[in-house]
């Protein structure tokens, strides 16, 4: 869906931020292997295949556990917060994420998730710390996450936030553009450079960020520019330093973005955020399904995923005796899946898109490329039917190959399971409607 606030020549989005995330993954490996050299550990594509899809179960199973273990935030639990929550989704356009209050030293606030609906969790340790306004900018940022799909990869980096110096080395550089891009976002939430400014403070300093002379401590950002070996030392967080943020904050103020920007912002709107589709009760239609391409490219991307993993395995069984033989009623055999490559690709493959789709309610390509596996009333598709789905595939996958680029966004096996692969902007054109 077309955001006015990253799209278009006011795009609050930071020019090389597109750039800098290509760059990161492009070099990702290497740089993970050269850590790996120095930590001893022997890192490559394998290992980094089987993290992304350990993390993608290990975030949706979290919200299970903010779910079971956290204050759920809304209109009569903690209203204060919520009401900052609904105000910035609505001028956002963005639907109410699932908010949560939950203990944290450290993060503020933290926005997770690798699709609608996102979790917001904000911090109890914090929570009362922060004024109303300033309030407002730290979820105004994290919602700026959400809305600029910055969220679904960071919640691959980091499930709470926390700053992991490998992953600030590896990613920093998108990571920082990320942060100054939100920032804005988090700024027009909270209509004030006054109130961004002291809560960029006081979420560095805790209470001592009350005592302390701002315009003195965006002074230090000048000794900094003029040092080479200090402005180094950025590249090692992954957020710019406060210093540098409260200074691009006021240059962003001075622009014709942000003219641009807060006249969208405050535009006439009704104050309810866009809802999402409820389960069940709408239906898919032939236009919220993905295009041809986009799920070849998702599942070109899982393909890549999958023989990774089958690298790992392979090296776990490439001896006679660790799979290749098995012994049946005390009779040693050879399992025909290490002589036949393919048919193990097959099963492995089948095995992950059914796991992760079971679970997750996509695999890594489609969360890439912005894809989401739903019954044909938007209903998670369960176990079972996803178990079957993929089985189906399995089997009569040349079919669906030869068909699938006339298959008009419903593919055979789609059909027999009676589920759909939608778009995801789809949800989001539907709610805003509702709300037009």
């Amino acid at each position: 869906m077309h955001q006015p606030l990253f799209d278009g020549p006011g795009s609050l989005r930071e020019p090389s931020e597109h750039a800098a995330f290509w760059l990161t993954v492009l070099f990702a490996l290497p740089a993970t292997a050269v850590i790996g050299f120095f930590i001893h550990q022997s890192v490559g594509i394998s290992q980094v295949a089987l993290f992304i899809v350990v993390a993608m179960i290990y975030v949706t199973l979290a919200r299970g556990r903010l779910l079971g273990s956290s204050l759920m935030v809304h209109e009569t639990q903690y209203p204060r917060v919520f009401a900052i929550v609904k105000r910035a989704c609505a001028a956002l356009d963005i639907p109410v994420p699932l908010v949560f209050v939950r203990e944290d030293n450290y993060v503020p606030v933290a926005a997770l998730g690798f699709g609608e609906p996102y979790a917001l969790v904000i911090s109890s340790h914090w929570i009362e710390v922060f004024r109303d306004d300033e309030l407002a900018f730290v979820i105004g940022r994290e919602l700026g996450h959400i809305a600029a799909g910055h969220t679904r990869y960071l919640s691959l980096l980091s499930v709470n936030g926390n700053e992991n110096p490998f992953i600030s080395a590896i990613f920093g550089a998108w990571l920082r553009r990320c942060t100054t891009t939100c920032d804005k976002v988090g700024l027009l939430c909270c209509g004030s450079l006054d109130a961004a400014v002291r809560a960029i403070g006081v979420a560095s300093f805790h209470e001592f960020g009350r005592q302390i002379d701002y315009k003195v401590f965006a002074e230090q950002s000048q000794e900094i520019e003029n040092d080479a070996v200090m402005r180094w030392g950025a590249w090692l967080g992954s957020e710019p330093y406060a210093t540098m943020r409260i200074s691009s904050l006021r240059q962003f103020m001075t622009s014709h973005a942000y003219e641009i920007a807060e006249r969208w912002f405050r535009r006439e709107r009704t104050a309810e955020p866009p809802a999402l589709p409820a389960p069940g009760s709408s239906t898919v239609q032939r236009v919220d399904c993905s295009t041809w391409w986009r799920r070849f490219w998702a599942f070109s991307i899982d393909v890549i995923v999958v023989l990774g993993i089958l690298g790992s395995i392979h090296s776990v069984t490439s001896s006679p005796s660790a799979l290749g033989e098995i012994s049946i009623g005390g009779v040693k055999g050879t399992s025909y899946l290490v002589f036949f490559p393919f048919a193990r690709a097959i099963a492995l493959l089948t095995v992950y898109l059914a796991v992760l789709v079971a679970v997750v309610g996509q695999t890594v390509g489609m969360m890439i490329m912005g894809l989401r596996v739903v019954t044909r009333d938007f209903r998670r598709p369960g176990i079972f039917r996803t178990l079957f789905r993929y089985l189906i595939a399995a089997v009569i996958w040349p079919l669906i190959a030869i068909l699938s680029p006339f298959a008009q966004r419903i593919y055979l096996h789609d059909r027999f399971t009676s589920t759909r692969v939608i778009a995801v902007e789809r949800l989001m054109v539907r709610a805003v409607a509702s709300t037009q």
